[in-house]
């Protein structure tokens, strides 16, 4: 996972001690539905989640919001604007790569860091994947846990392993950084922005978005199962003592609809 913080001294003990992530870990580990671990994703499952290629190299991961709308992370930007997508579930086997036609950085993160968002205009529409819906706050703010796909690497330092599609189910410790632990504010033992972020994962787990998923979805089910976009991976939490595999920070898509709207009619 790209741009983690640097763990503080006091806070990598502490953030065991959460009480949402602490029940919600317990709860995604005794239920029998559930795997816990990374795996593949095999056939058609999460069509809209996208490899982000960079001069036709992969590099980030992205997800499909309208026909022609692809969300990714705002530090996903390429340099030269010589970006495109891939659908499929391998970046090495057979998809399809369409070009993108302009892509459009959230203007708080070029100013600020907050609102890690990047959308980008592909040059064609897509008929054949079914764009991923957005969850409302309200089924986020009760999730339990959520389902990080993406293209990124399988090691802790994020080095290895980009390019095929794999799923990992994390309990969220924070669905939008308000909370407390020990009486601190989530912000101080994540390094989440307050209202705009969701944390998921926890130290030690060793199952975690990593580098390249950076961009790609973290969804929540609603009622019916369904899986919706919550969030795009950002980032590794303060807390953590490796790239990857102690838990990561997801803007939430939800909190940025009236700009994703201003730029696109989604």
């Amino acid at each position: 996972m790209a741009g983690g913080l640097k763990p503080t001294n006091n806070s990598l003990f502490s953030v065991y001690n959460a009480p949402q992530l602490a029940r919600n870990a317990r709860n995604l580990i005794n239920n029998p539905q559930r795997i816990v671990g990374g795996t593949i994703v095999h056939g058609t499952d999460f069509p809209d989640c996208v490899a982000v290629l960079c001069g036709g190299e992969g590099t980030c991961t992205g997800t499909l919001i309208a026909k022609n709308i692809v969300v990714t992370a705002g530090h996903c930007k390429c340099e030269m604007n010589a970006s495109s997508v891939f659908f499929g579930n391998d970046i090495n086997r057979e998809g399809k790569t369409v070009n993108v036609a302009k892509q459009v950085q959230h203007p708080d993160y070029i100013t600020t860091n907050k609102s890690d968002l990047t959308l980008l205009v592909l040059e064609s529409e897509i008929d054949n994947v079914p764009p991923r819906k957005i969850a409302p706050g309200e089924i986020i703010d009760r999730a339990t846990y959520g389902r990080a796909v993406g293209f990124g690497a399988t090691d802790l330092n994020g080095f290895y392993g980009y390019g095929r599609k794999r799923q990992v189910d994390v309990p969220i410790a924070s669905s939008s950084c308000q909370a407390k632990v020990n009486g601190k504010d989530d912000q101080y033992f994540y390094g989440c922005y307050p209202g705009l972020e969701l944390v998921a994962g926890k130290p030690t787990l060793e199952m975690d978005s990593c580098s390249g998923d950076s961009g790609g979805p973290i969804y929540v089910q609603d009622e019916q199962g369904g899986w919706l976009l919550a969030g795009a991976t950002s980032r590794a939490t303060r807390s953590s003592s490796h790239t990857c595999g102690d838990g990561g920070i997801y803007v939430r898509v939800d909190k940025h609809l009236d700009w994703i709207r201003s730029i696109a009619d989604i």
